[in-house]
């Protein structure tokens, strides 16, 4: 038994294609689909929440003491 996983759209009808590796051509196949809805993200209310806080942190440097490392062969 192989698997495989892909990400695609159902059309409007409910239809779905899909199109398998060529080496499968001419084979007889039993298929099972198992399914997860994906949420959708809303793109703009993260993208305010980043804008939001940039340059918070601008009066407020982040200082970095640099330490001698070893080299380990």
């Amino acid at each position: 038994m192989n698997s495989l996983s892909l990400r695609t759209k159902v059309d409007a009808g409910g239809k779905l294609s899909l199109q398998l590796p060529q080496e499968l051509a001419n084979q007889e196949l039993e298929l099972v689909v198992v399914y997860q809805s994906i949420q959708q993200s809303n793109k703009k209310d993260l993208r305010s929440t980043v804008d939001s806080f940039y340059g918070c942190l601008s009066d407020d440097p982040i200082l970095v003491d640099q330490q001698s490392q070893k080299e380990i062969a």
